[in-house]
């Protein structure tokens, strides 16, 4: 593995200090139940079915008001392109309105409509799901993870009704949006970028020739296929980190999705990019402590998201992590956390 000054830096820095453990509660879960209210529009019924009360954050979950995945839904066996965002939030000091907190056996619902986020003009049968790791929050703080799967919903849509719902986000005018007006926060962003090479390029070559043991820990595989394809993508993630060629990336907010807790968030389908304002009051530049947030893994994980950069993108299967260790090879690899982790862990020696 190629050391650069870089990573010789902030191996000094690491001094091989891990994050603190994070606990998973194995007593509970959440159950969705999925139901049709009309058409297009769906209901989602989440319930703590487990013995203890937790709290957990809700975004790119039921209950988040932006257009995020909530569902996957499913034509014929292929999953339809999902046309909203998909958001990165603090680990720590979380505020409450990101939160939910369920007693024991208490339920929430939520309703969303399906054709605000995928092209379902085309109509037919579809499935939809819901499955996968919520974080589970303790004081403010990240500390593990709830499973949580639903019922497999199965339903006829109507090709035209569906394409009279309004699209949650629009087509952006590239032309008439500047990526970043902001001289600092330009600054800032072109040094995460420079870092994310490095990150990016690092981690490739570590996955391609380095440890299998740890490569194991973040991918759940030491196979030769899935080394080379996670080496691919964060060749990718280095190269757009380098040229910005792929990805619109913008320095602040160009959607209105940066609430409170969000660091940044990709719009997949347009292979557009957004940093938030916690991304550069809350976040180092670069972190000397295994498996927390910094800009450069922020940004290294926007970029996987992006098909523009390697196809597919990266889903939120697993965030942080307790959640991203525990995924199957399958899930891991189309991940985004389980590419930042790998990268910071290779970078400071984890």
């Amino acid at each position: 593995m190629r050391f650069t000054a870089l990573s010789t830096v902030l191996l000094a820095l690491a001094q091989h200090v891990h994050a603190l453990p994070v606990k998973t509660n194995e007593t509970s879960a959440l159950d969705i139940t999925l139901s049709r209210v009309t058409d297009t529009r769906i209901k989602a019924v989440v319930k703590n079915s487990g013995s203890e009360d937790v709290t957990f954050v809700h975004l790119n979950f039921f209950r988040d008001t932006a257009p995020v995945k909530k569902v996957n839904v499913f034509k014929n066996d292929a999953e339809i392109t999902f046309e909203g965002i998909k958001r990165r939030f603090a680990l720590e000091g979380l505020a409450e309105e990101s939160l939910t907190s369920l007693a024991a056996g208490e339920t929430f619902e939520d309703e969303f409509d399906i054709a605000a986020t995928s092209d379902l003009s085309s109509g037919g049968p579809l499935t939809l799901r819901s499955t996968g790791l919520v974080p589970l929050v303790t004081d403010g703080t990240v500390t593990g993870y709830l499973p949580y799967r639903s019922n497999d919903l199965k339903i006829e849509v109507d090709g035209v009704k569906a394409s009279r719902v309004l699209k949650a986000i629009k087509p952006l005018d590239r032309r008439a949006l500047q990526t970043c007006s902001n001289a600092s926060k330009k600054s800032a962003l072109a040094n995460a970028l420079k870092n994310t090479v490095t990150l990016a390029s690092n981690a490739a070559e570590a996955a391609l020739s380095g440890s299998s043991t740890k490569f194991n820990e973040y991918f759940k595989t030491t196979s030769t296929a899935t080394r080379n394809v996670v080496a691919a993508r964060l060749r990718a993630v280095a190269k757009e980190a380098g040229s910005v060629t792929a990805t619109k990336y913008y320095c602040e907010d160009t959607l209105g999705y940066c609430e409170t807790n969000v660091l940044a968030y990709t719009l997949p389908s347009q292979n557009v990019i957004a940093n938030c304002d916690i991304y550069y009051s809350k976040l180092p530049a670069l972190t000397s402590t295994c498996h927390s947030q910094d800009q450069a893994t922020t940004t290294l994980h926007e970029l996987t998201h992006a098909p523009g950069v390697y196809s597919p993108g990266t889903e939120d299967n697993g965030y942080g992590y307790s959640a991203a260790t525990a995924l199957t090879s399958a899930k891991a690899v189309l991940n985004a956390d389980s590419y930042a982790l790998y990268a910071n862990a290779i970078a400071l020696g984890c």
